[in-house]
């Protein structure tokens, strides 16, 4: 027997603690040296394994074999347009005039109507995205009443998502297109928020306002999205926590991302990963303080489902880009796909000694391409994390 190499150390309050990455388990040591019987039930428990394991194979091996495996959701991110009325100081996004037409989004009813006839998917979550979506309203409208109806007669689950800056979500969309979850962006205070979200005519007030009218007027949930960066860093916490405390957290979800610099003139400061850090798990305090909910991390079944062929991110012409988060440009169109095929993962030679990797799967590999770091969060502050836990477990 040998200890996993997963395996996490940590001295807390003068007591000895073990946590996994792999599967999420923690204990609190008593004693350095464990006879057999001792070693059976750590091995048991997935703290030790047998000599002869090579635990990031089979870890490869096992996220592999969920990728084969598939998902019960057939998960579609449907960018309606490259244009954009905002000119945000961050974003990666190539704009152009391309708008989706009739014929592109016939061409992806047909697809979807073809898969979900197979009957092998119980659930259709569809991610409207662009640019900014509602500068394609019609188009918007026309895949998500088709889409409901393709759903419903295949008896699956239809779950939309839009992404949007708000400026065009008015009564006529909120009140005709059937749309469960809503993201909206916030950077930072006002006057921050202003600076980097920059539009002519829709501000922070006004997001505000649209915030409110959602939750007022529909039964969608609302992701809270903040970018953050060395601007708004100070901000974050003080504009979450009064927001949860104005609205509540029943229907708010937070979604806080690092400010990822795609190009040299982009005007922010990026934090570096630590930094990031430090501040995701400020906010994950902060939201266990209102909701009362903290867990501990969760190990991954699979890395990121665009790239090993799970989910589709379509193009406004219609073809599959590499992902949401990308500008590259794909080369064969979402009608053609093979929704069958499945790419394999390859852990990178510097993730395989990393006691974090199944915490992230080696992470996103568009901020790996260019130089921005993506290890995960837990990696630079797993010691306040459980410290953090461990003391609200004794309290209670």
């Amino acid at each position: 027997m040998k200890e996993s190499i997963f395996n996490y150390h940590s001295v807390i309050n003068d007591k000895n603690y073990l946590f996994n990455t792999n599967n999420g388990g923690l204990l609190e040591l008593t004693k350095s040296d464990f006879n057999n019987e001792e070693k059976d039930y750590l091995a048991r428990q997935g703290f030790y394994v047998d000599e002869n394991i090579d635990e990031i194979q089979k870890l490869e091996d096992e996220v592999n074999e969920s990728i084969w495996s598939g998902s019960e959701s057939l998960e579609l991110t449907i960018a309606l347009t490259n244009q954009c009325n905002f000119k945000c100081a961050y974003c990666y996004q190539d704009k152009n005039q391309k708008v989706m037409s009739m014929q592109v989004a016939d061409d992806i009813l047909q697809k979807i109507e073809s898969i979900l006839s197979k009957g092998n998917y119980k659930e259709i979550y569809i991610h409207y995205f662009g640019g900014e979506p509602l500068l394609n309203i019609p188009i918007l409208k026309y895949l998500d009443n088709n889409i409901c109806k393709s759903a419903q007669d295949n008896h699956v689950k239809y779950v939309s998502f839009i992404t949007t800056n708000g400026e065009m979500l008015d009564d006529s969309v909120l009140q005709s297109v059937k749309l469960d979850h809503i993201q909206l962006t916030f950077d930072g205070r006002e006057e921050t928020h202003n600076k980097l979200r920059i539009s002519e005519t829709f501000h922070f007030k006004d997001e505000i306002a649209l915030l409110k009218k959602i939750l007022d007027t529909t039964n969608a949930r609302i992701t809270l999205r903040m970018n953050a960066c060395v601007e708004n860093k100070e901000e974050i916490r003080e504009f979450y926590q009064s927001i949860l405390k104005q609205f509540g957290y029943e229907r708010i979800d937070i979604n806080l991302n690092r400010m990822i610099k795609f190009h040299e003139k982009d005007n922010f400061e990026m934090l570096d990963q630590k930094e990031y850090a430090q501040l995701f798990f400020d906010i994950k305090k902060l939201y266990e303080e209102i909701t009362g909910k903290f867990q501990l991390p969760i190990p991954r079944k699979t890395n990121c489902k665009f790239i090993c062929g799970m989910a589709y991110s379509i193009s406004p012409d219609g073809y599959c880009n590499f992902c949401s988060g990308s500008v590259e440009n794909g080369t064969i169109l979402f009608k053609d796909i093979d929704i069958t095929k499945r790419n394999e993962i390859k852990f990178r030679k510097e993730c395989k000694s990393c006691t974090f990797l199944p915490l992230c799967l080696v992470g996103c590999i568009v901020q790996h391409n260019i130089g921005a770091g993506c290890c995960t969060y837990e990696k630079f502050c797993m010691e306040d994390i459980l410290k953090y836990y461990i003391e609200k477990t004794e309290a209670l």
